[in-house]
């Protein structure tokens, strides 16, 4: 593997050459790609014509054939008809190829040009991996074997933002990209103290030309996210981090327990109304498994074990609910969280069952505006063990939750739902649990980025 260059992006215009396209027509082929993470939608106009609309942050074309010469190519606030918010001219040559990121914060949009004739041309596999994420810092890149653990040496130094790196003679395999932030360039492990990993692509085939590029990302834990963008006329694909997040509940009233994940223990004597913060772990399958306190792996309820289907970016909340007398009939929960919110002006609330008391199947929930009426109706009636409301949007306020057997309107729990604080941006679930203990409630705040609320 070979490093053909390192070389900063510029909006000067980049001349290509020919790529197998009919010579007797007169066009050159460009894409884009809206790399700008505070950036509305655009439109895309190539001499005030629009050629692609409402081009959403990570959206980026397969290549569009445009008349080769001096041209204009701009971009405009998608749905409006004012003039550009930015704009440059170039000299597109003819059968010529070029990709163009719509790259930085706004306020400092620019237009990047990358070259992609030599490696188009040269009759083997190459990728190029574009630093366009303006929050990441100079970072190392580090192109591995799919399965290696080690990071090894780094593959590429010192990327900066606005700047890329080829990579050429690359044969068709399957490989994995690492980022760090810039370390010393001695060979490092993960299992060694070593630079931390920000973004792991996982398995990445390449059989083909490809460019990655690295921008912010708006999902899961790391900083960045890839886009592919492959050299067939597809669009890009986002490539998120491979991790997700796993958070447990321990609802069994009242049995401590051991928690099993992938095979190894995670937690040892975990009691009831117990609760972990999210956990990172690899996207993909994970075995989960919960024991009888000191009964190891082998003691596993069945009821109680299963295989989670883990999406990239994607975080759970794993509640086992049930109790002790009836051990066998528990049941694993599984949600999906919502961990960032835009909303500033309204918070969002999940109500969840996971009480087995005879007296709380089903039960019917009563949400308003502490020191309003109970409305007469609930606003959500039968709920039942295992079912959950989503998550609610309510107005910034204090709010009293009321959950009451049906048909009835006295809370059933002993845990005091009165004053739920909703702030503007709060994501918060609210977990009814319990049975020989009496009912109670677990609040949990879901929020990556808030304080605890």
């Amino acid at each position: 593997m070979k490093l053909l260059k390192l070389l900063a992006l510029t909006t000067t215009t980049t001349l290509l050459a020919a790529c197998g396209s009919d010579s007797d027509d007169d066009y050159a082929y460009v894409r884009v790609l809206h790399a700008s993470p505070d950036a509305p939608a655009v439109d895309v106009l190539v001499d005030g014509k629009a050629v692609l609309t409402n081009v959403q942050f990570q959206q980026g074309s397969g290549y569009l054939r445009v008349d080769e010469g001096a041209r204009t190519l701009a971009l405009r606030v998608s749905g409006t008809t004012g003039d550009p918010v930015l704009s440059g001219k170039f000299n597109l040559g003819k059968d010529n190829y070029y990709s163009v990121i719509a790259q930085n914060d706004v306020e400092e949009l620019e237009l990047a040009v990358l070259n992609d004739t030599e490696r188009r041309n040269n009759g083997s596999n190459d990728v190029t991996v574009v630093h366009a994420s303006p929050d990441a810092p100079t970072v190392d890149i580090y192109v591995t074997a799919a399965d290696a653990e080690s990071l090894g040496d780094v593959t590429v130094p010192g990327v900066s933002f606005g700047a890329n790196a080829t990579l050429e003679e690359i044969a068709t395999g399957d490989y994995r990209v690492r980022i760090t932030p810039t370390a010393a360039t001695q060979p490092v492990s993960i299992a060694a103290a070593g630079p931390e990993v920000v973004y792991d692509s996982g398995t990445l085939t390449v059989n083909a030309d490809v460019t990655a590029v690295a921008v912010n990302s708006t999902k899961g834990l790391s900083p960045v996210s890839l886009l592919i963008w492959n050299e067939s006329n597809t669009p890009v694909i986002p490539v998120l981090d491979n991790s997700a997040e796993v958070r447990i509940v321990h609802a069994v009233d009242s049995v401590p327990v051991d928690v099993f994940a992938g095979g190894a223990e995670l937690l040892s004597d975990f009691t009831f109304l117990g609760t972990t913060g999210h956990v990172k772990v690899a996207a993909g399958e994970l075995d989960v498994a919960i024991a009888p306190a000191n009964s190891g792996l082998e003691g596993a309820l069945e009821n109680l074990s299963g295989t989670l289907e883990l999406e990239r970016g994607e975080s759970y909340t794993v509640i086992a609910a049930g109790d002790l007398p009836n051990v066998t009939e528990a049941q694993l929960i599984v949600l999906t969280d919502k961990r960032e919110s835009s909303l500033t002006d309204s918070g969002e609330v999940r109500l969840v069952h996971a009480s087995s008391a005879v007296a709380a199947d089903p039960v019917d929930i009563y949400v308003y505006a502490q020191g309003d009426t109970q409305p007469a109706q609930p606003n959500f009636s039968d709920v039942v063990l295992g079912q959950d409301t989503d998550y609610v949007t309510l107005p910034n306020g204090t709010y009293t939750v009321v959950i009451a057997a049906d048909g009835t309107r006295t809370s059933a729990l002993s845990t005091d739902t009165s004053a739920i604080p909703v702030a503007g941006g709060s994501l918060q679930t609210a977990i009814a649990v319990g049975n020989g203990s009496g009912l109670s409630a677990i609040l949990l705040n879901d929020c990556r980025s808030c304080a605890a609320r």
